[in-house]
């Protein structure tokens, strides 16, 4: 396992981490069929149901039917802390 970056706040650790394992072929970004798995824990946890499809396509800033890094980031609201 890869060290985490100690300049990194626990919630980008945490995204690093799960983005990598979401990201199964290493392709550095999560395609269609690697989501299935962050959908599925939205759809869990998520209230209304419906608003996950859409939340995933509102991720996809590039609209390329796929999740970067950064993507992901942005949309769950992870942002480097200032002055941190």
């Amino acid at each position: 396992m890869v060290e985490p970056d100690p300049s990194h706040t626990l919630e980008e650790r945490v995204v690093h981490w799960y983005f990598s394992q979401l990201d199964k072929n290493s392709s550095g970004d999560i395609g269609k069929k690697e989501i299935k798995p962050f959908k599925r824990l939205l759809r869990k946890k998520s209230k209304p149901k419906k608003c996950v499809k859409k939340f995933v396509e509102y991720c996809d800033i590039s609209n390329d039917k796929a999740l970067s890094l950064q993507e992901l980031m942005g949309c769950l609201g992870v942002t480097k802390e200032e002055g941190g």
